[in-house]
């Protein structure tokens, strides 16, 4: 929620919980309660704000409040009915009974007025949730995504961040059930507590004690288990195109083995080993159309900066600013719309999760590098770096639109399950809402698109881990619509976390036999200057980003992590295997990157339909029935494939994972039919390392293929072949 033109009005809450066996039920002795409504929303809704009786100024902001400085607090009418539970391991909700708030507001629409003048507040329908009631005692908001602390030292109870959101009788008589679940700001509560003894602490059998506070062994895996809502966070007109700005909600948990760091900025800066660490937040939109997966939009990087710790194994560590075993954590749209902890996503190492800062390194919010926080998002607002997609993006008929986040863990192993999308279908009766349209899913988007363990004829989408961080591409080739005998191959490609990013993407074929037309780039976000461009040689098509800087405001050009952008071409050709070649932008090495994908059967390869196949192993040098067989340097080891592993007779293609293990040497192992031709290195790796790679292989007319290593000295290494798919007439 925007600092600037928000109307000032905050109430703290509670959260709506049946307390546990584990807890106890305690008394509030006293409460102040706030709310802050976002501007744009209630106007979008032609709703305007009242305030009702006289502001008291009991609130004393939490530092990581997200809520309003300015805004109206209001303290409790007569006693306090709400019991919190509380446990040895913290708030675990609201019991039961309500809260009579001194004072109020209405929200005066056009021909209605909704009247909120005695403010009552009872638990939800839904863990962690409450309920504002208005004067007739209907229940037309509602809370979700709360955090909290309990301040021991004072018995002081502090809920905050929470979103206010629609509740389906608020949405009708609105006139639109879809406006249910739309958040119409933030809500906080503090409480004073009454005495009380805690309950203990469930028994944990010796052995089985998940590791204490401070205590940072074992795996580090944080899961992101579901995004249930997405809101409108502002809108307006940016680089000349009305947009909005999209917000997910998020909800993670602690499913591995060690505790997870989770400082916020500025708060642990002489700890080791963690140092100031916590994990960030990003999130795109992309939209399905035509066979097409292409971006309309991403944000920048958002600061986690505490853990609420819920639902946590017995004996975890549940330090606030811990994320410990089995503990889940929610960050509402509200709080992912806060300038306070929103920053660009250059300052972090995606693949190591790291935040590169203090020691003289200037930052977003350390504008000097002396580890002291001198900026806090002054100035900026919520289109500084939240995602802004195009009105006009969101209205292609037929289309389907995915949004998509992922937690950056440090040390994360498993990035897989820190990432997820949800299906939405976008409208604005008259303001954007965003129905879930489908489950949540973890993975990246790209996968809703082609299924990269089941792709259908004619698709391919796969991920290539260089040591360095991951990338990943998807192609489809579909019939173009009204265009009898064209043929679309629309790639997709997705950077997760290979930082130093990708300044081209080449479509190898022979381009001098059929058609190509409707060549396109797309990466969503409306700057002209910094799109690729393509061009054409006897070789194939090459997109290549901008060769000098790209000046503000348009973001860089090269493809950094967590992004997706598309490319696109319509051929008369079938499709046929080939490979897929990415530049890397940093020096390094490599200066280049292989995936296996489609492209136009112009020439050495017939046309042809792609078929996977469960991974099966054709060859390990390691395992062979004379016992281990290493492939000296030079030599070929040939390979029977037809018949074998489910492939067929009619097969002309196979796509394999091909790896070097144990090589004496650095070298690299080269798989094809006949030849071998230039290029037909598929692995390339260094002495005594294991390294993989997916490559497209024809296959001889009998049905066989070469594997030939060259190693830098003279020696031998093991080799593994797996089949995955074939290509066949």
């Amino acid at each position: 929620m925007s600092k600037a033109g928000t109307a000032a009005l905050l109430f703290i809450l509670t959260l709506g919980v049946l307390p546990g066996p584990a807890s106890s039920q305690t008394a509030l002795l006293d409460a102040v309660t706030t709310i802050g409504f976002e501007d744009s929303v209630l106007s979008g809704l032609g709703l305007k704000l009242e305030v009702l009786g006289t502001g008291i100024l009991r609130h004393a902001p939490h530092p990581l409040s997200v809520a309003p400085p300015d805004a109206l607090t209001f303290g409790t009418n007569g006693p306090t009915g709400l019991r919190a539970a509380i446990a040895a391991d913290g708030f675990q909700g609201f019991a039961d009974g309500s809260l009579l708030l001194r004072g109020g507001f209405r929200l005066r629409g056009a021909t209605q007025t909704f009247d909120f003048s005695r403010l009552e507040l009872r638990p939800g329908k839904k863990a962690f949730s409450l309920e504002l009631l208005d004067a007739s005692g209907t229940a037309l908001l509602g809370t979700a995504e709360a955090q909290w602390e309990i301040d021991a030292g004072r018995g002081l109870l502090r809920y905050l961040n929470a979103d206010l959101r629609i509740l389906p009788a608020f949405a009708r008589r609105l006139g639109d059930a879809r406006y249910a679940g739309v958040t119409l700001g933030v809500l906080a509560l503090d409480a004073k507590l009454g005495a009380g003894p805690l309950a203990p602490r469930p028994r944990v059998a010796a052995g089985a004690l998940p590791p204490p506070c401070g205590d940072w062994s074992g795996v580090v895996d944080v899961a992101l288990i579901d995004m249930p809502s997405t809101s409108q966070g502002g809108i307006g007109t940016v680089n000349g195109r009305p947009i909005v700005v999209i917000l997910p909600s998020a909800e993670l948990e602690n499913v591995g083995t060690a505790n997870v760091p989770w400082y916020s900025q500025f708060t642990n800066l002489g700890q080791p080993p963690y140092f100031d660490q916590h994990p960030f937040l990003v999130w795109q939109m992309v939209r399905s159309s035509g066979g097409v997966l292409e971006p309309i939009g991403r944000s920048d990087l958002k600061h986690a900066f505490q853990s609420s710790n819920s639902g946590c194994d017995p004996g975890a560590c549940t330090d606030s600013h811990i994320l410990g075993l089995g503990c889940a954590d929610f960050y509402g749209t509200s709080t992912n719309n806060s300038n306070l902890f929103l920053a660009p996503r250059s300052e972090v190492t995606a693949s190591t999760g790291i935040w590169a800062h203090c020691g003289g390194i200037p930052t977003h919010f350390d504008t000097n590098g002396a580890c002291v926080q001198d900026f806090s998002g002054a100035g900026e607002s919520t289109f500084t770096h939240g995602m802004k997609v195009a009105e006009a993006d969101l209205t292609i008929a037929g289309a389907a639109y995915f949004i998509e986040a992922f937690y950056i863990v440090r040390d994360d192993s498993n990035i897989f399950n820190s990432m997820g999308f949800r299906q939405v279908t976008p409208a604005k009766p008259s303001i954007w809402t965003f129905f879930n349209a489908g489950p949540y899913t973890q993975g990246p988007a790209i996968n809703g698109w082609v299924n990269p363990v089941a792709p259908a004829a004619n698709a391919d989408n796969r991920v290539l881990d260089t040591g360095q961080g991951r990338v990943q591409l998807a192609v489809r080739v579909t019939d173009v619509a009204g265009s009898p005998g064209r043929r679309r191959f629309a790639y997709a490609l997705q950077n997760h976390d290979f930082d130093r990013r990708i300044k081209s993407f080449h479509v190898p074929f022979n381009t001098s036999v059929g058609v190509i037309e409707n060549v396109r780039y797309s990466d969503g976000d409306g700057f002209a200057a910094n799109d690729w461009t393509w061009t054409a040689d006897a070789t194939g098509i090459t997109w290549t980003a901008p060769l000098t800087a790209v000046p503000p405001p348009a973001p860089p050009a090269e493809l950094d992590y967590a992004a997706l952008v598309s490319f696109r071409f319509d051929s008369d050709q079938n499709a046929a295997p080939s490979e897929g070649r990415l530049g890397v932008f940093e020096p390094g090495s490599p200066s280049e990157l292989r995936l296996q994908t489609l492209a136009p059967a112009t020439g050495a390869m017939p046309a042809a339909d792609f078929h996977t196949l469960t991974p099966c192993r054709l060859l390990d040098t390691r395992s062979q029935p004379g016992g281990p067989s290493p492939i000296a340097s030079g030599a070929v080891r040939e390979l029977v494939a037809v018949n074998t592993c489910g492939v067929p007779a009619n097969a002309i293609a196979l796509a394999v994972n091909i790896t070097a293990v144990g090589a004496a040497s650095g070298g690299e192992i080269a798989v094809y039919s006949a030849g071998p031709p230039a290029g037909a290195a598929s692995v390339s790796f260094g002495p005594g390392i294991s390294r993989g790679n997916n490559a497209i292989v024809l296959l001889s007319l009998d049905g066989k293929l070469k594997i030939r290593p060259t190693l830098s000295s003279a020696g031998a290494t093991h080799a593994v072949v797996d089949v995955v798919g074939y290509f066949a007439r």
